[in-house]
Parts: structure tokens; sequence; C-alpha cells
């Protein structure tokens, strides 16, 4: 070894050896080589002429004399290099010994490193099993051919394949036939992809909503895929839950506003190019705040509910019905000939709501309302076309309800004219000391209740007027609907119940004989928490007499047999107030509800009263309302008695108390003492009611 370097031997000519300088001289040579010779002709004469004991004492003596002579030279010759030649192989022996220790170590460390990198792979090798494991993604290797070289269990789940029987599967295969053309390219190969939405079929057949990448890599001189499969189907479910929130009602599940506009514009283009019309319905259903009001608003929306599956159910498929909002629902009739088809299906619909509602322990009786309009006959334009056809609705109300109007032009001024009338209202009441001063824009007039067999007036009802600066006189049923709306019919209200009651107090000092004042109350303000208190206190201020005060409640409340209403109703009872059920039998209850309530009269709504004389159902209702309350201990009001006839058939069917034109328009109050002090005359008046 040379240099240090372990790696480099001595070569055989490197190895130590007699040079000429290390031989001895030639003449030591040459005398032991005749030394050796003489000897050796000694030995063998010897042997031939002298006896043999003293050949052998010659042949020991040649023999030590030759090795004298020998092993110089043999040393010189022979075990010198020879001892040069062992010490240089051990030498070589120990730089062998070293450089495989050497060697040794080295292929210990390598191999040790080897483990090591081995466990490192080893390590990545189960902790990227244990990503793709873990995955909630499929994650499929594939071969350049597309086909299945190693999956997940994500993907045997979403699949629906056994471990290991997806292998040398074919990925288009998990796909529909549309979206496997998308991930092929013209050759019919796999090419790399991402965040492809596509359609997979699992092995029962199932479609799944998927997103699909495909990327490429490259291992020992091959080409392979790597295809990771995502199952978006909650995801597509949430993007079609809110899809409906954003054009359906949450409620009722009908299409809301927005998908009524889009409905709307495809009929009309459809209607222009068939030369056909569409009919744009816009109903609400009546009275209903009163039952939201009284029976709270989850009977409201199962009422709500009900209606829309109704309407459904009446229309055609190609028909829509949405729901705007509140009880307001408008319907779409695409491609009809003419109004007649419009009124038909309107007909249909008030025929269909009349039907009772079974609500549960509940069984409510409602009426609608109806506006109709046509394109194009009325307009061309979406919005107003909503428009008409609220308005005409709002005729309809204004007609008595439970009907429908057809849409008029001179309708629309109408509806402009109902909102200038809601901002002159807010200003009217809009006073902060509304409930401490005289509001002269509204005045009470007092309709008198005369008693069947006297004649005599035995109350009189407090009805708001709102004279509007402009507009003149106002009835309650153009402002009422606006304040229960606003709110405000709870400060109105209240001024109402004070206003008859410090009247009522007036007549008692003047010396007039005493008598009821009915006052309406709304359901609004039954809800309200201090009515009990406040009722009792508008009497104490005023001095009013609870014997003499009558409150009127609508019908809808009486639904509402709450705890909490019988328990108001009976504060007020013990207050010695009469409490009455107002436009009784237009469908919200029965009166076998009243036995649970503390209730004294009931008042017959004006449309029977109307039509007594002329249908026969009409007087069986009256008849059964009277017969019934008279057997639960009732007295029984009719309202809107007009005509003789009328007065006589409720006389003969033994009405208590009526009340109409045919007695008495409703007057200011110094015009109603003149009918106290006198016996009012049972005459018609030939007036219709207002």
């Amino acid at each position: 070894m040379t240099n240090g370097n372990p790696t480099q031997f001595k070569t055989e000519n490197q190895l130590p050896i007699l040079s000429s300088s290390s031989q001895s001289p030639l003449w030591l040579l040459t005398i032991v080589a005749i030394s050796i010779f003489t000897s050796e002709i000694a030995v063998m004469i010897a042997f031939v002429w002298l006896p043999p004991p003293t050949v052998q004492m010659g042949v020991i003596l040649d023999g030590v004399l030759l090795t004298m002579l020998v092993s110089p030279v043999l040393y010189l010759f022979l075990f010198r290099p020879l001892n040069v030649h062992i010490t240089a192989l051990h030498q070589a022996q120990d730089s062998l010994q070293q450089q495989r220790d050497h060697l040794e170590e080295e292929v210990q460390k390598r191999t040790a490193e080897l483990i090591e990198r081995n466990r490192e792979i080893a390590d990545r090798e189960v902790h990227y099993r244990a990503v793709v494991e873990g995955a909630t993604e499929g994650i499929l290797t594939l071969d350049k051919q597309g086909l299945i070289v190693r999956d997940n269990t994500a993907a045997e789940k979403m699949f629906g394949y056994d471990p290991g029987m997806m292998a040398n599967l074919p990925l288009v295969q998990m796909l529909t036939p549309d979206s496997a053309k998308r991930c092929l390219g013209s050759d019919g190969l796999l090419y790399p992809v991402s965040n492809l939405s596509l359609e997979a079929q699992n092995k029962g057949g199932k479609t799944i909503p998927i997103l699909l990448s495909i990327s490429t890599f490259k291992y020992e001189n091959d080409h392979y895929f790597t295809a990771i499969i995502q199952d978006i189907s909650e995801r597509v479910m949430f993007e079609k839950r809110l899809a409906r929130l954003a054009y359906y009602d949450s409620l009722t599940g009908l299409p809301n506003r927005r998908l009524f506009h889009d409905r709307l514009g495809q009929a009309m283009e459809h209607a222009h190019r068939n030369g056909k019309l569409v009919g744009i319905l816009f109903l609400d259903l009546d009275h209903f705040k009163d039952i939201n009001d009284t029976l709270g608003h989850l009977f409201g929306d199962r009422l709500l509910q009900e209606t829309a599956k109704r309407l459904s159910d009446l229309l055609r498929k190609e028909d829509t019905v949405a729901r705007l909002g509140g009880d307001e629902f408008t319907v779409i009739l695409e491609s009809i000939s003419n109004t007649a088809d419009a009124e038909d299906i309107a007909k249909k619909i008030l025929h269909s709501l009349r039907q009772p509602f079974n609500l549960g322990e509940h069984e409510i009786y409602v009426t609608s309302s109806i506006g109709i309009t046509l394109y194009p006959l009325d307009d061309n334009d979406i919005e107003r076309l909503i428009m008409n056809a609220d308005s005409a609705m709002y005729q309809a109300k204004l007609h008595g309800r439970n009907t429908y109007e057809l849409y008029t032009s001179k309708m629309l001024s109408e509806t402009i004219d109902r909102v200038a009338l809601e901002k002159s209202f807010r200003k009217a009441v809009g006073a902060s000391d509304f409930l401490l001063q005289y509001q002269p824009e509204f005045v009470l007039h007092y309709q008198p209740e005369v008693d069947r067999y006297s004649g005599e007036v035995v109350g009189a009802e407090a009805l708001i007027r709102w004279q509007h600066p402009e507009l003149g006189m106002l009835g309650p049923d153009q402002f009422i609907p606006l304040a229960e709306a606003t709110g405000l019919i709870l400060p109105l209200g209240e001024w109402v119940l004070r206003t008859a009651c410090m009247q009522a107090v007036a007549w008692r000092a003047a010396g007039l004989p005493p008598f009821h004042v009915a006052v309406n109350v709304s359901a609004l303000q039954l809800k309200n928490r201090n009515i009990v208190q406040q009722v009792a206190h508008i009497l104490k201020e005023t001095g009013m007499d609870g014997r003499y005060l009558e409150l009127e409640l609508t019908e809808s409340v009486v639904i509402d047999k709450s705890e909490e209403l019988i328990t108001i109703l009976r504060e007020f009872k013990e207050m010695g107030i009469t409490i009455s059920i107002d436009d009784f039998g237009t469908g919200h209850s029965s009166l076998a509800n009243l036995q649970l309530l503390p209730v004294d009269k009931v008042k017959i709504d004006i449309s029977f009263i109307r039509n007594i004389t002329t249908s026969k159902q009409d007087t069986a209702i009256v008849v059964g309302i009277i017969e019934m309350a008279h057997k639960l201990g009732l007295k029984v009001v009719a309202e809107g008695v007009e005509t003789e006839e009328q007065l006589m058939c409720l006389l003969s069917h033994h009405c208590d108390i009526m009340q109409g034109y045919h007695f008495s328009r409703p007057v200011a109050a110094e015009n109603f003492e003149a009918l106290l002090v006198n016996r009012v005359e049972i005459t018609p008046l030939n007036q219709s009611h207002q």
C-alpha cells in the first residue's frame, strides 16, 4: 500500500529481492563451491578406501563442515530474501485486513443507511396509504389505457364495489355515456382535466354527480393517470335547496314573486307568438288577519298551506299559482282565449275556498277576493299587470268580498288614490298626543239598536268616521283596514272607546235614559296585554258604568278558545261589560264555540239579512242562528235591516234586537238624542245601506 491509499497494493516487481549490491563476493562463492566439491569427493573416497567407522566419522565431519560452509550461503542467498518476502506478505496482509475492516465499516454504514431509507420509504408508503385510504374522495391510479390499477376505499364505497373488484375496470365504465365523452380525447384515451362536473354511475346504476380531476405521472418509463373523484351529491342538493329558497315560497312550496315574474314573462312571450291571452289573477283571503290575530300564526300558516294546495289542485299543469307574501296569491292562466276563461277559473277558486278547512280542532271557513287582468288587453308590462290585478282585487273587497272583479282603467287611479289615502291617514293619526286631545278629522256617529217588541232604542253602536280634508266624510270600510295594517288601530281604538264612554256619560248627565253603547274591538287590540287595564282606566277616567258598555268582538276571535282570551273576557264581565260577537255567520266559527266563552249576544252579519226574504238558504241560516243562540241563553241582534219585509221576517222568528237603515242611519251625537226621547217608528226608509 502506498501513499496511505488502502486501495493501492504493491505489485510482484515491487517486493524486495537481492540486488547486485546485496550479493556476496564471487570469491566467497567459489571457495564455498570448491569446499563442497572437495568434501564430497573426500566422502566418496572414504566410502571406498576407509573402514566404516572412519567413514562414518568422516561423513559426520563432512556434514558439519558442509553445514558451516553452507549456512552463511543459505542465509545470504535463501533465508534473508525469504524473510524479506515474508515480512512483505505480513505487511500486505495487515493492509488487506485494514482495507477489509474499512470496507466492512463502509458496508455496515451503507447497509444502515439503506435500512433507514427503506424504513422512511415504508413510513411514507404507510402514510400515503393512510392518506389515500382516509380520503373522502375516490382516488384511482390508471394505466395509459384508462384501466384501474389501484383504488382506495372511498372509491369502492362510492361505486359500490367490494375491495379489489375495481381492478382492471375502465374509468369510463363508471361514467354516464355523455360524461365519458367529455373526458376522452379524439384518440379515445383519457386526458388531464380539472374539476370537471360530470355524472357517474355506481354498480347498481344509480347516478351520482361528481367532480373529476385527472393528472398524469411517469413511473419506470410508463405513463399513468391519477383520477380524483369527489361525490358532490350533498352540494348539488344544497344548491337545489338554495335555488328553491330563491325561487319558491318556504311555507307553501309555491313559486315566489321572483319566479312568478319569470313565468309571467315566458307566458306573455308564448301568448304573443300564438295570438293567445294570459290571465293574471290576484287574490287574498278575506279577514285573514283576524284568524292570525286570534288563533295565532301557526294556524294561519296551516291555512295558507291548505289554500295553496287547493289552488294548485284547481289549475292546469301549464298554469302557475304563486304566493307573493302574506295571504296574497297570484295565478297565471296561460294561453286562454277570452275573458270568460279567466272568470270560470275565478268562480272555481271562490267555490273551493268557501269549503271548510279542517285545521286540527278548528273548522275554519274563509272567503277570498279576486282581481283579474288580461295580457295584452289591459297592458303589456309585468309590473303594471300585477298592479292592475291588485286594483281589481281591492274593488272586489269594496263590493262585499267573496267575489271577483275584472280590471278597468278606472281602477288604477283608485289604487293611486288609496296610496294617497294611507299617507293622509298616517298624518291624521300621527300626533303623539293622539289620546290626549280631540282630533277634528275623526268623529263618532251612532246607530240605534231597536227592541223587537217596543220599538225603543236599547243601544247604540259607535261607528267612527273620518272627515278627510279633501275627500269628505269616509266610512270605516275605507280606512279601518289601513289602521289594522299599519298598527294604528291600537291608538285609534283606544280613542274610540274613550270618546264613546265620554258621550254616554254626557247623555246620562243630560237626563236621557240609560242604554248600552257598543264599541268595536279588533283582534289586534285583544292581543294587547294591557287591554283589561286600559278599559278599566277609561271607565274610571270617564265615570262610565261598565253595565252600559258593550264590547263587540269580530267572529274570528271566537275561534281562539285560549285561556288567555277567556280570562280577558271574564275580567270584562266582572266590570259589568256586555260581550257580543259581531258579523256572526260569515264562516269563521260555530255557535258551539260560544259555550266556552262568556258571551252575551251575537250579531247576525248583514250579508244574511240582505237576502233573508229572497234566499231560502240565508233564511235557514238566520233561523238556525236565532234558535241555537236562544238555547244557549244569548240575545240575537240583526244588522242591516232595511225593509219592512226583512223586519217582519225577523220578528216572526223572534229576533231580539234589530239595527239598520230601516230605523236610522248612523248619526252624529247631537242628532242621536232625538231618537232617544221618542219611540222609533217601524217604517221603511227606502235607502240603501252604505
